[in-house]
C-alpha cells in the first residue's frame, strides 16, 4: 500500500491528513515506521494512502522543510516476473537530497514478504497454506503451523535457510514448537538386516535404521530416536552416530527445529558435536 509521511513530531495526525487531503489524496490510516539513512535512522508518522504518491514527498520536503518519505508501486527495485523483489521507500531532505532505501522483501516462491534490517515498525508476512500469518510468527502461530503437517513446517524451515530463524521464527517459539507431541509412525526394526519396515499412509517403505532414527528425531521423537538407538548393536549404534554427526553439520548453520533436535539426539546417545556458528544457539 502506498504510503507517504514526515519525520515524526513535525506535524501533527490531523495536520497531515489536512495537508494530503488537499492535495487530492485519500488518508486510509496512521503508523510510525523508522528508516535507516546515511544520515542516521529517521522516525517518521506515515499515512497508508489510497491512490499514487509518486512525487509528494519531494513536495512535502520542499514546502516544509522537514524530512519526507513516500513508498509504493513506483519504488519497486527488481522483475516481479521473476517472482523476487525488493520494496523500497524514497527519503527526501530539506536540502533536496533523496536516497531510496529497500525496506521490504518479496518471496513469490516462499510466500514472504521479510522487513529488511533498513526499517524499524513493520511487520512482514508469510503465506502457508492460504493463511497469512505474521513473521516472526507468535508461539501460538507457530504450534499452529507445526500441527497442520510437516509439509507447511517445511515452507517455515525452508524460509528460516534463507532469511535466518531471527526474522521468521524467535527462540520462544521454537521452545513452543519443542512441546508439542505427536505420535511417531508404526514401525518394525529388524536389527540383523539394519532395517525398518515403515507403515505410513497405506503403503510400506524400508529404511536403514540410522535414517530412521534420523527422522524420529529431526520430526521430534527424540526419546524414540534414542531408545532405538539404545536397543540397537554396537556397530548399528556406530552408523547412527556418524549419520547424526552428519546431519547435524548439515542442519548447524541454518539452526531451527531440526539442529535443535539432532544436537538433544546427540546428548542422549552420547555423541559430542562441534558447535561451531550455530545460529539457533
Amino acid at each position: 500500500m502506498p504510503w507517504l509521511g514526515v519525520e515524526a513530531g513535525k506535524k501533527s495526525k490531523d495536520e497531515l491528513r489536512s495537508l494530503m487531503e488537499e492535495r487530492g489524496l485519500r488518508v486510509l490510516g496512521f503508523r510510525n515506521v523508522e528508516i535507516k539513512t546515511s544520515r542516521g535512522w529517521i522516525k517518521f508518522d506515515v499515512a497508508e494512502i489510497a491512490g499514487f504518491v509518486e512525487g509528494y514527498a519531494r513536495e512535502l520536503a520542499a514546502s516544509l522543510g522537514v524530512v519526507a518519505m513516500e513508498a509504493g508501486p513506483h519504488l519497486v527495485l527488481g522483475e516481479p516476473s521473476a517472482r523476487l523483489w525488493d520494496e523500497a521507500a524514497k527519503v527526501v531532505f530539506p536540502d533536496g537530497s533523496e536516497e531510496t532505501v529497500p525496506i521490504l522483501t518479496y518471496d513469490g516462491f516462499l510466500d514472504l514478504r521479510v522487513p529488511t534490517e533498513n526499517v524499524r515498525g513493520l511487520k512482514g508476512t508469510i503465506t502457508i497454506g492460504g493463511k497469512v500469518y505474521d513473521i516472526p510468527l507468535s508461539p501460538d502461530g507457530r504450534v499452529e503451523v507445526y500441527r497442520r503437517g510437516e509439509e507447511h513446517f517445511k515452507k517455515v524451515e525452508k524460509a528460516v535457510s534463507v532469511y535466518g530463524v531471527a526474522r521468521i521464527v524467535s527462540r520462544e517459539a521454537l521452545a513452543a514448537l519443542a512441546k508439542v507431541k505427536r505420535g511417531p509412525p508404526k514401525y518394525e526394526v529388524d536389527y540383523e538386516t539394519g532395517l525398518v519396515f515403515v507403515y505410513e499412509e497405506g503403503r510400506i517403505r524400508t529404511v536403514s535404521v540410522a535414517t530412521f532414527v534420523l527422522e524420529l528425531a529431526i520430526k521430534g521423537f527424540v526419546e524414540e530416536a534414542a531408545s532405538l538407538f539404545s536397543n540397537a548393536p554396537d556397530r548399528t549404534k556406530e552408523e547412527i552416530r556418524s549419520s547424526v554427526r552428519e546431519e547435524y553439520e548439515i542442519y548447524k548453520s541454518i539452526g531451527g527445529l531440526s539442529a535443535i533436535r539432532l544436537r538433544q539426539l546427540a546428548e542422549k546417545i552420547g555423541l559430542k558435536l562441534e558447535e561451531g556458528n550455530n545460529r539457533e544457539s
